[in-house]
């Protein structure tokens, strides 16, 4: 399997800078950033490519989860659990249902 990184990516109605990082081996997300100026950027997606030549299905793994992430924020399935400062998430069977059907087609924009 070969992965490819586009510099951005379309979710819904936002779009995210993709940008790799081959020192790190996690990932995160941003919906919006500030330049030097202050002004509002574009969020973005960081991926650590540091396994990815040992073990890219494990970059492949902190795609889905950054991506998926994603979907459920916008579907409002993701929460915010400020006792222990982590998320859970709460769906049923036809969000799920959706969140695979848009899994699906973000994926193709990361696999040759």
């Amino acid at each position: 399997m070969k992965l490819k990184f586009p510099k951005t990516i379309q979710i819904n109605d936002i779009t995210f800078k993709v940008i790799t990082d081959p020192e790190w081996e996690g990932a995160s997300l941003t919906y919006w950033d500030k330049d030097k100026k202050g002004n509002a950027t574009l969020g973005n997606i960081k991926i650590g490519t540091y396994l990815l030549k040992t073990n890219p299905f494990s970059v492949l793994s902190l795609i889905i989860h950054e991506l998926k992430e994603i979907i459920q924020i916008e579907q409002g399935t993701r929460y915010h659990k400020p006792s222990d400062e982590s998320y859970e998430f709460h769906y049923n069977h036809k969000e799920h249902q959706a969140i695979c059907s848009q899994l699906g087609g973000l994926l193709k924009e990361f696999i040759k």
